[in-house]
């Protein structure tokens, strides 16, 4: 076995390759020997560099692919972000414009709401007026008149509608010929004219009367409109001159109110003496109510508290005002009276220990408020 695997190493394997080399330079070839192991070192280094340039040369291609892709890949990006950065703003814009819209909406739903309302207020406004001055129904003189309008309207129609005064046929004169037929022309196509040249006159006599009763019945209703426009003048006038004074009435009420008060006040720390009658000099309850309201109001009152009570018009707590009695009890009967001064307190006679002070409204449960002023 050695000796095989020498022989076969020295006629195989240890063989040489003569390379031989031809320059240009020289006309002598240029030869050496090289072991085959060597050429075959050689020729497999040659084959390993020439597949690392290719795979070099590969890599540096599918890199340049791979950059260009990337590039590419970051326009198509900037171009999505952009894209989507103007999408934002129409959004934004989209939402601006729906918020306007709603707030738009909003203001035309109130516009609406406030002219119902107003609508509202000026129907009933009407039906105040109406009733303040008793137009309940037309009065039956402007009925017919209105009809009477009507009628004529309906004449005048008739007398100058054309219809009736050149199409229809009317009956002519025995003896009369037609206009057409007198000058031998022909008739217009589509209108036969069978007005006689005698009827004119009377035609044109009847459309003038019809013309003129248009024209008085519409000079009756213009000045009936003038002077129902006169008295609505007058009745609006009233009813302006009627609320001043009202207003006036109130004005001088909420002083008298406010004189009475005054005048209680100013006897506050006087005496309390039973069955008085002067608060300067000494007064019970019921007569200090009596000789205030009497004094400053006219208003006649009744000795006692529990006949006060049965005098006036009963008014709630929220209705009370500055110059109404407030009435209280023991429990069985009316014993005590006060007068409001307001912000829920009264003036009074309280007892002897005292006199005349203010208290709250609440310092005993009131039974009854009264207003004996009227108003």
């Amino acid at each position: 076995m050695p000796m095989e695997w020498k022989k076969f190493k020295k006629e195989r394997i240890s063989l040489n390759y003569t390379v031989m080399l031809v320059p240009h330079s020289q006309k002598k070839m240029i030869h050496f020997k090289t072991p085959v192991w060597i050429f075959g070192v050689f020729f497999l280094g040659l084959l390993v560099l020439t597949g690392a340039c290719l795979f070099f040369a590969g890599s540096r291609h599918q890199l340049k692919q791979v950059r260009r892709e990337k590039a590419q890949l970051e326009q198509e990006w900037e171009e999505l972000a952009r894209q989507k950065d103007l999408a934002d703003q129409e959004n934004e814009a989209l939402l601006k414009e729906q918020k306007l819209q709603e707030q738009e909406l909003s203001e035309l739903e109130q516009r609406a709401r406030n002219t119902l309302q107003e609508l509202e207020a000026l129907v009933d406004r009407e039906s105040q007026i109406r009733q303040e001055l008793g137009l309940g129904q037309l009065p039956e003189g402007e009925s017919g008149a209105a009809d009477t309008a009507q009628e004529g309207a309906s004449v005048g129609e008739g007398a100058l509608d054309p219809e009736s005064t050149i199409n229809e046929p009317q009956e002519e004169p025995a003896g009369i010929m037609q206009e057409g037929e007198e000058a031998g022309q022909p008739k217009m196509q589509g209108q036969t004219f069978r007005i006689a040249s005698a009827g004119m006159p009377r035609l044109l006599a009847e459309n003038t009367a019809d013309f003129e009763a248009i024209r008085s019945e519409l000079l009756y209703m213009q000045n009936r409109l003038a002077e129902k426009n006169g008295q609505y003048d007058s009745y609006m006038n009233t009813i302006t001159e009627r609320k001043e004074a009202e207003a006036a009435e109130k004005l001088r009420k909420e002083a008298l109110r406010a004189s009475i008060v005054t005048s209680a006040l100013q006897y506050v720390g006087n005496p309390y003496v039973y069955g008085g009658n002067n608060p300067n000099t000494g007064v019970d309850c019921s007569g200090f109510t009596r000789y205030v309201l009497g004094n400053t109001a006219g208003v006649y009152l009744n000795r006692t508290a529990a006949e006060q009570s049965s005098q006036g018009r009963s008014v709630s707590v929220q209705e009370a005002r500055p110059g109404d009695l407030v009435f209280y009890s023991n429990g069985s009967s009316v014993n005590h009276v006060a007068i409001y001064i307001g912000d829920g307190r009264v003036v009074h006679a309280s007892n002897e220990r005292v006199g005349i002070v203010t208290s709250d409204m609440y310092y005993r449960t009131p039974v009854k408020i009264k207003n004996v002023l009227g108003d």
